[in-house]
């Protein structure tokens, strides 16, 4: 067994700015995203301009700025290898680089070996996250080394190739609902049965939703587990939910069909007659003028919002958690401890770093390590 020199640049011990890199040959490296963390004054990770000159290849595992936001950045401090990532993930992400590598979308089943120039060699597939999110699997001359992304298996919306009896020395797993022994269907249905409690006494629950990503998941959760509550939608929901649909190899055949039964039901209707119980908005730190004026009559009226991610600072969401007003409760949208513990049995890691969390934790073989 060999083990894979990683260098961790950002993602371990934080809840963003994920950023590993790895030799894949002598004096050229793989990095694997290039997050920031937007409510850090030092938002990106510091990487020497000479470990970017000598990285070959930066592998985007999605759109997500804490997985993609500092591309631009690394440009502008020496980056000018390839990019390689899936094709929703370049477009999402609004990144325009003529050195890029457009990963096909993976079709589901037994996935195909890619070998780049160099000889660095690796398998993807989907992780259940957004349109264009994958998981990587990497072998070579530097042992073998698999990179989860913003991965969870048990998902209504979006396609999912599972990280199953899969091998590797060292494995970068995702573990952002790190705080919860549920797995991500026991963490759905708190989540419904909260909901379920806001409506019967009366209130509305608002939930803003990032631009791609868990809004698909949160409209099939409703609509298979709380088919009697009514959903109106803004605007900039709908459109964001049927750009995601266009990416139809990314999103479940019998989730499409109905998510477009929600869209052909007219959500922006509901809203703008008011008859709705549960609102969704299509940002998630509510920072825009027309999503605070919505977010704000509606909390006057005695709705309370639902946060189902991050909280900002200095953004509305924050200002009402803090009147009473909104409270969070984590969405299956990354894996639990349970999903974590549950993928190590499936397959063979000789050690595993769980990421997108703020604990220092290593796994090794079975014994897990705290730094």
């Amino acid at each position: 067994m060999s083990m894979v020199p990683l260098i961790v640049k950002g993602g371990y011990g934080e809840h963003g700015r994920s950023c590993f890199l790895f030799p894949f040959q002598k004096n050229k490296y793989a990095m694997l995203d290039c997050g920031i963390m937007d409510t850090d004054p030092q938002p990106f990770p510091v990487v020497e301009p000479e470990l970017l000159r000598r990285t070959e290849y930066l592998f985007l595992s999605h759109c997500h700025k804490d997985h993609s936001g500092a591309f631009e950045h690394f440009r502008e401090a020496g980056f000018k290898g390839w990019l390689v990532a899936a094709a929703p993930t370049v477009k999402c992400a609004g990144i325009d680089y003529d050195r890029t590598i457009l990963l096909p979308d993976p079709k589901g089943g037994l996935e195909e070996e890619v070998t780049l120039k160099g000889g660095l060699s690796f398998f993807y597939g989907r992780t259940g996250h957004c349109a264009g999110s994958i998981w990587l699997h990497f072998f070579g001359a530097f042992g073998s080394l698999l990179y989860s992304g913003d991965y969870q298996k048990r998902t209504l919306a979006y396609a999912v190739d599972p990280i199953r009896g899969r091998q590797a020395d060292l494995a970068i797993l995702d573990c952002a609902h790190v705080g919860y022994e549920e797995d991500g269907d026991g963490l759905r249905g708190a989540m419904t049965e909260r909901i379920r409690q806001i409506v019967k006494e009366g209130r509305r629950v608002v939930m803003p939703l990032p631009k791609y990503g868990r809004g698909l998941e949160i409209i099939c959760m409703l609509r298979r587990d709380l088919p009697e509550v009514r959903i109106g939608a803004e605007e900039n929901m709908v459109k964001l939910t049927r750009q995601t649909l266009s990416y139809s190899q990314w999103v479940r055949p019998e989730a499409a069909q109905e998510i477009r039964r929600f869209l052909e039901e007219n959500p922006i209707s509901a809203l703008e007659k008011g008859e709705y119980d549960v609102l969704l908005i299509g940002d998630t730190h509510l920072e825009q003028p027309e999503s605070q004026e919505l977010a704000r009559e509606e909390a006057e009226k005695g709705a309370l919002t639902l946060l189902t991610g991050r909280v900002k600072k200095g953004c509305l969401t924050e200002r009402l958690l803090k009147e009473g007003k909104a409270f969070t409760m984590a969405y299956p949208h990354h894996q639990s401890r349970r999903d974590l513990l549950e993928m190590m049995e499936e397959n063979e890691f000789h050690g595993a770093l769980p990421f997108h969390n703020n604990r220092k934790e290593v796994f090794w073989g079975n014994s897990a390590l705290y730094l």
